[in-house]
């Protein structure tokens, strides 16, 4: 069973590659690009929350037409700050049309900016944009929970001090732009920067400590529901979006995994997700996000039982399982994180376990912080206290840790080709791992 598990696994992951070979041998040059390198009028419709940012917005706009002609195509307007728009709303905006260009990130690595917004659909900036007109857009479920989270995130600054509750608002909703860049480049060294932003592996450890806590009151199947409708709710509250289903989607099959001994279903299950999302949108293959969700995800599954075997000299229960997924996920991940980023953090383990147990009971103080704000801002007065206080032990760890000497090194840049060929064998060892220890698992 175990060996047909892996087998099916690799054949959906073929699958998928080829999907993505015939959809970039296939796809034509977006109809938007013929306007690059002159300024137009691009009218179209908001089609995601817009990106408020320190001294942009951000908004993708699905468009109608270019200067009155009929054009079909995403553009990124990049707007003033103090733009106002919602997702749904219909625009008219002025600014320059240009092709989105790759550029040298800090490590020496080459940023496919073309190929990031590609995937998102999006083929043309619109920069230095300004809004010439607005319509407000019609009800939309979509438009609905999006102003119920900024709602939210409204109310969680009236009982939060700064950067406390930005930091909330990446954890409850993948919120990361009112982060400061100096705290951002902190969680990036001490490798927490998937708490910030909205990750299967964040809420595969957060749905695991609240479905431990669910079982002491409740049957296994009880909770387990329960999970689901709070992780599926989760989900509606941060927006909806692709990256949010994504997320929560790689969050419950880590639960299958680890919480009911079902590794074996749990790999198919991560290689048909996989599969149905490259269906969906071929290009999901050249996103880092995704590419880093399937393999953190696979290396949860295959590996963290084999390591919190050596992990018998920690408390059983929570932590240990806390710590065997954080180091399970951080081996396999390790060199797609420094193909893409250059980073090699040699305080990422010991942090990422000091700090997890942390943050379960951090987003659920800032739930019900926020949800009581919402009636009155002193109704959350204690619970919005102690979230503070907790996330700022987290931040103060991330930064203490982050100006350690020798707390990270900067890798030079490698071919593609280095990865492949450190995966073959790596993955093929996580098998022989995932197998060994589904076998010890089978009743006799």
């Amino acid at each position: 069973m175990p060996r047909t598990s892996a087998l099916f696994f690799c054949l959906l992951v073929g699958i998928a590659l080829g999907v993505r070979g015939w959809w970039v041998l296939g796809a034509e040059e977006p109809a938007l690009l013929q306007y690059a390198g002159r300024a137009a009028v691009v009218e179209g419709k908001v089609a995601d929350d817009p990106d408020r940012r320190s001294s942009s917005v951000r908004v993708m706009v699905e468009v109608g037409a270019v200067n009155g002609e009929p054009v079909s195509g995403r553009a990124l307007a990049i707007l003033s700050r103090d733009t106002h728009v919602q997702y749904g709303d219909h625009i008219e905006v002025r600014g320059l049309v240009e092709e989105p260009q790759a550029f040298q990130t800090d490590t020496g690595r080459t940023f496919d900016y073309p190929l990031y917004l590609e995937a998102r659909g999006i083929s043309v900036l619109v920069s230095r944009a300004e809004v010439r007109a607005a319509e407000e857009g019609g009800w939309s479920m979509l438009r609905t929970l999006f102003t119920l989270k900024h709602t939210f995130e409204r109310a969680l600054g009236r009982v939060m001090q700064e950067p406390q509750a930005s930091l909330m608002g990446g954890l409850l909703l993948g919120e990361k732009s009112g982060l400061p860049e100096r705290l951002t480049d902190a969680f990036i060294i001490a490798g927490l920067i998937h708490i910030v932003v909205l990750s299967g592996y964040n809420i595969g450890i957060v749905a695991e400590w609240t479905l431990r806590f669910f079982t002491l009151f409740f049957s296994r199947r009880v909770a387990l529901l329960s999970v689901a409708g709070i992780v599926v709710l989760f989900a509606l509250m941060a927006g909806g979006g692709m990256a949010t289903v994504r997320a929560c989607l790689m969050g419950l099959i880590s639960i299958l995994a680890r919480y009911l001994k079902r590794p074996a279903l749990a790999l198919r299950s991560l290689g048909v997700a996989g599969v149905l999302m490259v269906l969906y949108n071929p290009l999901a293959l050249f996103d880092v996000g995704f590419i880093l969700s399937m393999l953190a995800t696979f290396g949860l599954i295959t590996l963290s039982p084999w390591v919190e075997k050596y992990l018998t000299w920690l408390p059983e229960g929570g932590v240990r399982s806390t710590a065997a997924t954080t180091i399970a996920v951080q081996l396999f991940v390790l060199p797609a994180l420094l193909y893409f980023t250059g980073v090699l953090s040699f305080v990422s383990i010991p942090i990422n376990v000091l700090v997890l147990p942390l943050i379960p009971l951090s987003m659920l103080l800032g739930f019900v912080a926020g949800m009581l704000a919402l009636l009155h801002p002193y109704a959350a007065l204690v619970p919005g206290l102690l979230a503070d206080a907790l996330l700022g032990v987290v931040i103060w760890l991330a930064e203490v840790s982050a100006s350690l000497p020798l707390a990270f090194s900067i890798v030079a840049a490698f071919p593609a080709w280095v990865v492949f060929a450190v995966y073959v064998p790596l993955t093929a060892w996580a098998i022989l791992k995932y197998q060994k220890i589904a076998l010890q698992q089978q009743p006799n």
